[in-house]
Parts: structure tokens; C-alpha cells; sequence
């Protein structure tokens, strides 16, 4: 448990998670050293496959490079949040007539997000999009509008005077994971990291060892 491991993690609510999984990794590995880079999820997988990183946090997607493979840690509700001024507490009158924040085109929860908006058959009022989670939480915080954000993105103080309802009928879910090579290198300090960043996420994390029996069966 030495030397450098380089670890990417896309923009998203999970990135609250890596300080603490981070500083916990370096007392407890004092030789070892991580470094971080923040970035999208394609260019994150790619740099994944050719090497230039050991592994990285991403969402769940629908196919990845046959050389590698991907292990969820987290897996958390949907929620649609709005101003502790909202008294609205329909969840699809909600979307469809308060001004709606919506997540960039190029940030994988969007598709999620809008999937599930068009099932419902919601016309959302759009009137911003951005591209980070925690900026989206200040601005329904600040009385802007509306939004569909994860559940890890308001466990946090910045949440603070922000109501919520379940998002989806079920409530949708997703999951972030750990994307690394086959045979990888630096296979034990990546277990280590899921198994930290799994206990961080309390009880919405997946110990990886429990996915791996739940894909064998």
C-alpha cells in the first residue's frame, strides 16, 4: 500500500464523499499517495482504458470497454427539491408549474432525469441549466426554482432550507462506481477505496463484495 494511484471522479455529488475517503486512505496508508483529477465521465473511462489513470468514479453506464469493468459503491434515490417557501407539495404539479433547474445535456443524470420527467408527461418550465449538482442546490436554495437532484447532494449544510419529494413512480434511483482495468495493478488499494467510499454512504452504500455475488447469481 504504497506509491501513487491516479484516480479520476466526474462532477457530481459523489465528489463530496472523496476528501473524506482521500484523508482516511492517507492516514491509514501514510505511504501512499492519490492524486485526483475532476473531469466528464467519457474522457474519465477513456483514460481509464489507455492507462493514464488507475481508475475513476463515474455513473453507471450502458457499455464500457471490454477491458474494464465497474463496481458500484453507491446507490441513492432521486429527489425533486424546491425553496422551503414552496407549499406545492404534488410532485408532478410541482414540475410542471414552478420554474424548473435543469441538469447540462452533457452531465450523464440528465438523461435519467428527463426520461422519467417525459414518462410522467411534465412540461417543465425551464429556466436555467447548469452543470454541477451543488450549484443547482444553491440556486433552489435561493429561491430560483425547482430541481431533480441525488440524494448525497442534500445530506450536506448548503442543503439547508430546501424541501423534498420523491422524484419518479417508483422513485428512480442511480448509481455511482468505481471504473478500473481488468487485473488491475492497483486492484487492492481500489478495493480499499470502494470499501471506504461503500461505509461513507452509510446506508444507501454497496460493499463490493455484495455486488459481486449479486452479478454471479
Amino acid at each position: 500500500m504504497s506509491g501513487t494511484i491516479r484516480l479520476g471522479t466526474v462532477r457530481t455529488s459523489a465528489l463530496n464523499l472523496l476528501p473524506k475517503a482521500v484523508v482516511a486512505m492517507h492516514d491509514k496508508y501514510p505511504a501512499l499517495k492519490i492524486n485526483l483529477r475532476v473531469g466528464f465521465s467519457s474522457l474519465m473511462i477513456s483514460d481509464v482504458a489507455s492507462g493514464r489513470l488507475d481508475a475513476a468514479i463515474v455513473a453507471e453506464h450502458v457499455s464500457l470497454p471490454p477491458q474494464l469493468r465497474w463496481s458500484p459503491f453507491l446507490h441513492e434515490p432521486l429527489w425533486i427539491i424546491a425553496p422551503e417557501t414552496v407549499t406545492e407539495r404534488d410532485p408532478i404539479h410541482l414540475l410542471g408549474c414552478h420554474p424548473f433547474i435543469r441538469f447540462s445535456t452533457s452531465v450523464p443524470l440528465s438523461n435519467l432525469i428527463d426520461t422519467e420527467i417525459s414518462r410522467l408527461g411534465v412540461i417543465t418550465q425551464d429556466v436555467a441549466e447548469i452543470d454541477t449538482i451543488g450549484a443547482i442546490v444553491t440556486c433552489v436554495r435561493q429561491g430560483l426554482g425547482i430541481s431533480v437532484v441525488p440524494h448525497s447532494a442534500i445530506q450536506f449544510p448548503d442543503a439547508d432550507g430546501i424541501v423534498k419529494l420523491p422524484f419518479g413512480v417508483p422513485q428512480i434511483t442511480r448509481r455511482i462506481g468505481i471504473v478500473e482495468r481488468i487485473n488491475a495493478p492497483r486492484g487492492e488499494v481500489i478495493r480499499r477505496l470502494h470499501s471506504l467510499l461503500a461505509q461513507l454512504c452509510g446506508e444507501h452504500g454497496i460493499a463490493r463484495d455484495a455486488e459481486s455475488q449479486h452479478s454471479d447469481r
